[in-house]
């Protein structure tokens, strides 16, 4: 297992604002994971290893229902405990459509594309068995989840086609390469897979990743791979979620984009982790619900705001929280 150090501005101030872990407990996570053509054995056999990965961390480490994680492979036969359709374009539809008819208004919703990635006439295209899947594909399906926080993780070449025309108010976008011209074969699947499964990549251990946490691993660790194997790095993973088109090689809590990936967790304490006989404690347990309970509030509501708006009203949140679960730690509770 590789090493993770952390990037220069990556420190305490990263370590304390990406905490909100249980901001949105009450909340719903809904996945659709979906492994693309291969294209050859080798392939096939890597782009399941890493979707088996992160469905396995998804469900046994972050404790997210296997009911609310779809895996569309392109043999069933793979893994048939695990895979439940083909990873054709009509069933990602479908998947999202059924997703959007029982999803709640803060709820929130993951897509992982693991697969090569190509651009024709200048679009973007993810190859799946039969049509490929184009972002004017996604536009439209993601447009019947109006209010929910929407994530995609596009880990193939040719991702960075995606970022522009999927790019919007309460979305997040990260792709592995920062345009759809860089079309070798990339590294970034296996170092995400990597970091949802890997505590390292658990920066302030609040025993939950966020997807900004699970990005600056996976993009250092690609820079460290392409050092080590003395190789011109050909991909650069970009993260978007300020809505401007614009993705960021090096997103964080300083902006202008990662503070809504750093609130998109996965797993971390149940309530019953809150539980103790300490008054102090319960207090500042109480005092954090709270915060997070604002958090979902504004989270609902972004829609009706411009960004500069909603930035403005959720950084003193975000703040906040960081403060109150050092608090928390000072006094022996679990952030």
């Amino acid at each position: 297992m590789r090493r993770f150090v952390r990037a220069a501005g990556c420190g305490a101030t990263l370590c304390a604002l990406v905490a909100p872990g249980t901001a949105h407990a009450q909340s719903r996570t809904h996945v659709v994971l979906v492994a693309g053509l291969g294209g050859s054995e080798e392939f096939r056999e890597s782009f399941h290893a890493e979707a088996a990965s992160i469905y396995t961390a998804l469900v046994e480490q972050h404790h997210i229902p296997s009911d609310d994680v779809t895996y569309l492979g392109e043999r069933v036969e793979t893994a048939p405990e695990m895979i439940s359709d083909r990873s054709t374009r009509a069933n990602i539809l479908k998947e999202l459509g059924e997703i959007s008819q029982r999803v709640a208004p803060d709820d929130r919703v993951l897509v992982i594309l693991i697969g090569h990635g190509t651009e024709q006439g200048g679009e973007a295209r993810f190859n799946l068995p039969g049509p490929d899947l184009v972002p004017g594909d996604f536009a439209l399906g993601l447009a019947a989840f109006p209010t929910q926080t929407l994530a995609l993780v596009h880990t193939g070449s040719a991702s960075g086609g995606f970022v522009a025309p999927l790019s919007g108010p309460n979305r997040i976008v990260i792709a592995a390469t920062r345009t759809g011209r860089e079309r070798n074969a990339t590294e970034f699947g296996q170092f995400f897979a990597e970091a949802l499964a890997d505590a390292e990549a658990d920066l302030d251990h609040d025993e939950s990743v966020s997807l900004l946490e699970a990005f600056m691993y996976a993009r250092q660790e690609v820079e460290r791979y392409y050092e080590e194997q003395n190789e011109l790095l050909t991909e650069h993973a970009v993260l978007d979620d300020d809505g401007d088109g614009q993705g960021s090689a090096d997103a964080g809590l300083d902006g202008p984009d990662g503070l809504l990936a750093a609130t998109f967790t996965l797993g971390g304490r149940s309530t019953a982790a809150n539980a103790t006989d300490d008054p102090v404690l319960a207090r500042l347990y109480r005092e954090r619900a709270e915060i997070e309970a604002r958090i979902d509030e504004l989270r609902v509501v972004r829609g009706a705001l411009t960004e500069d708006e909603y930035l403005e009203r959720v950084e003193p949140l975000l703040i906040e929280l960081g403060l109150k679960n050092r608090e928390i730690r000072e006094h022996g509770g679990g952030a």
